[in-house]
Formats: C-alpha cells, structure tokens, sequence
C-alpha cells in the first residue's frame, strides 16, 4: 500500500511504501511518528465500521432522549413528577436501545415503541408540567434505527475520534500558510482512499476496502506498569461530549484508544510456556521467559529461578518481552501492521542489532512493520540483515528532515542509498569532536 501526506501534522510531503519493512529516520520533532500514528487511525477506522455504526446509533439514541427529557425537566417544580418523569423517559431509552440490532421495519420499530410506551404516556401526559409528543419521538428514533449511517459518514467520525487523541484534533500544519491538508492510499493503480480538508471540515471519499485488518502501535514499554489502569480506562469512544471531563466526573482514567488497544492485547491471553521461533529469539535475548500472569494481574518477568513482576522488570526487557507477547498471541499477522516508535530508547545496541535481526524475520515471514527511529546501530543492522536475506522488494527506507529553518518537514525515500540517514545522525559526534577541539 501506497499512502501519501500533504500537509498533515509537521510534514509537507511524504509518499510511504508499507510493503514489508518500512524504517523511517531522522531526528525529533521531524514528523516521523505523525506517519505510524495516522496509519493506524486510518487502518483501525476502515475495520471498525460495523461497530462504530452501532456504536453512533446507541449515541445518537441516547442524545435525542436525554435532550427530551432535559426539555420536559424544565417545566416540573414536584419533585415526585420528576421521578416519574425519569422513569419514562429512561424505559423509552431502553426500548429504543433494543431495536437497534433489530432487523425490522420502519413501521414494525414504530408499532414495536408505541405498544410498549402506550400506558406509560398516558401515565406521563397526565402529569403536571411533563408534555410528550411519542409520534415526534418515536419517528426521530425510528430515523435513527433505519437510516444507518452512510460509511463514509461513520469514517468521518471515527477518524477524527482518533485525530483528537494522537494529534489533538490538528490534522493539518499549523505552521503552513496552506491550511489544506490530505492523505491518500493506493495499491498500484487503485486508489482506496482520499482524507482532505481544512482545520474546519474533513472530506472523505473511500473506494475499496484495505489490505490491513488491524494495526498496532506501540509507543513505550512504561505503558506496561499501567496495565490494569488502562485496561479499564475510558476512551474516545466510550463516551459523548468533553470525554477527559466526563472521565474526570466519573473518577475514570482516561487514555487514548491506540494505548488502550495495545494494553487489552498484551493482556487479552496466557502466554506462559507457549513457543515461537520469534519469542525463543527474544528469551535468548533478555535470558528468560516475559508473560502476563491473570492471577497476579501484572506482567512477570522469569529469570532462572527468580521471578520479577511489574515495575521491578527493566524497560528494555519489556519492550522485547511485549513483542513476544504480541507474537504469540496472534497480534503480528500477515494482515496487520506493527508500528514500533522509537524501540532503541530502552535497548543497549547490543540488542538493537539482536532486535533487527528479529524483525527483519519477521517481514520475511510475510509480516509488515512500520518503525520510526534515529539509532544508527539499529538503522545499519535493519539494512545489513535486510540485505543478507534478501528483501530488498519489501524493505524501505526514508529520511525525515525539517526544510532549512522552517518548522516543516519532508519525508524522502533513501532506499537506495541511506547514507543521508548516518550524516544526520553523525551530526551530534560531530559537535562533540568540536567541543573537544576547543578544550570543552
């Protein structure tokens, strides 16, 4: 698959290869986790459209009876009414909560709510100050149940449930004098996808469905001493409205959906004593075995005869041990994408090059990893190990650089020579060296 970034988050122009191996390099604050983070919203939203269109019906239930009764509330001083008055409305939303996996009819959903309603509005309508127009209600329900959402619609608002937790809602470059920003994805000469638009509207235009089933994206090993928290966090997608606000009200963690995703499969099945040749490299890497043990609720780390749980296991052994996890448990297919951001930050180079030796395996193996990183040991070992297999139709390499002075970025295909890549990050021994010269 072929995707291409105009304007989007720090990055001006971008065309990225996702056909096996894809490394993207450079230094910070370049846009080279902009790339992984809007992959996976765009894979995750395509595969979740059955869900979310019930997921924004039940919304959109339960918004138009709460604005009803909110309504109706306004003119009740007894406090008895008002219960009577929360009861109906609360038994009509359960009703119409009901019908959405209902394959009816129109006018069997409106019959269907009207008999079970019927003595209960007349309950209602006999009340002081409460007014109920079921014919209005029961036809805007109806609505909502029957004319499901188009697809593009339900793209539109998944995706930007995803904008708001990995790039804060701000698709398009701030500091772009073109407000204008789009991502399109092609496979060959087929064009899947277009996402264009303005700070101010999204337009989307879908033309087939994705290669890719699911998509991960890990982000940190620290993660991990959270576990049980962001489990059981709420998300994006759990509620309406300000939903850190409405987390806050309920005493409930609130974390993005991506963390929240890769928490729930690391944890999702017991690993303990399960083999693959991907989990035996990385055992021979940190010389145990990595699980998550239900019973304790924690991660655990075995170490010959000793056994380390939680924050007491190194980030490095994490991070390997979470990989292991995630083959094992079936999360690293053929059909999904695996965006590793910055896996050096906790690994000595000794691993990196164990690591990419792993990874590259991987690929071979028909997996597809999407990884962002500015280590040169891991960089040269991804394209040496690479090399050697080989996969050079399946590995791709890519430069991130900011333009000059500006705070805009490209990303440029290096593949065929990505000694770009070591000249930006032997900048920093460079200036070591001059420090040494001048007696620093």
């Amino acid at each position: 698959m072929q995707v291409t970034f105009k304007n989007t988050g720090m990055i001006e122009e971008a065309e990225i290869e996702v056909n096996g191996l894809t490394v993207i390099a450079g230094e910070n604050d370049t846009g080279k986790s902009t790339v992984g983070k809007l992959l996976f919203a765009i894979i995750k939203t395509f595969n979740r459209f059955e869900r979310d269109t019930r997921l924004f019906q039940v919304r959109d239930i339960r918004r138009l009876i709460d604005n009803y009764y909110f309504a109706a509330r306004k003119n009740v001083d007894d406090p008895a009414v008002l219960e009577i008055g929360k009861a109906f409305f609360d038994e009509l939303k359960n009703n119409a909560l009901a019908l959405v996996d209902k394959n009816k009819s129109q006018k069997e959903i409106e019959a269907d709510i009207s008999g079970k309603m019927r003595s209960f509005t007349e309950t209602v309508q006999g009340l002081s100050g409460i007014r109920v127009n079921m014919e209005e209600i029961t036809g805007h329900i109806t609505n909502i149940i029957v004319k499901k959402p188009t697809r593009e619609l339900v793209f539109k608002r998944s995706f930007l449930l995803y904008m708001n937790a990995l790039l804060s809602g701000d698709i398009a470059n701030k500091f772009s004098a073109n407000g204008n920003y789009s991502i399109e994805g092609s496979d060959g000469r087929a064009a899947l996808f277009k996402i264009s638009g303005t700070p101010a509207d999204l337009d989307i235009r879908l033309n087939d469905r994705l290669y890719f089933e699911d998509a991960t994206f890990f982000e940190s090993p620290a993660l991990l001493n959270l576990a049980d928290t962001i489990r059981f966090s709420k998300t994006e997608f759990d509620k309406t409205g300000d939903t850190k606000r409405e987390a806050e009200l309920l005493e409930k963690a609130y974390v993005p959906e991506y963390i929240r995703d890769l928490l729930l499969k690391l944890t999702d099945q017991r690993t303990r004593g399960k083999r693959s040749e991907i989990a035996d490299g990385i055992r021979g890497i940190i010389g145990g075995e990595f699980y998550y043990d239900p019973d304790v609720r924690d991660f655990v780390f075995e170490k010959g005869e000793q056994k380390f749980i939680g924050v007491s296991i190194t980030p490095g052994v994490k991070f390997l041990g979470a990989i292991s996890i995630l083959s094992l448990s079936g999360y690293i297919t053929g059909n999904g994408l695996l965006v590793i951001d910055e896996p050096e930050t906790h690994l000595h180079p000794q691993w990196q090059i164990r690591f990419a030796e792993l990874l590259v395996r991987l690929v071979k193996d028909g997996n597809y990893i999407l990884l962002t990183s500015h280590s040169p040991y891991l960089i040269e070992a991804l394209k040496l190990y690479s090399d050697v297999e080989p996969l050079k139709e399946k590995t791709a390499f890519y430069i991130s650089e900011v333009k000059g002075s500006s705070f805009v970025s490209r990303i440029t295909n290096v593949t065929a020579d990505i000694s770009p890549i070591f000249e930006i990050l032997a900048d920093a021994y460079e200036k070591l060296e001059m420090l040494q010269l001048k007696g620093l």
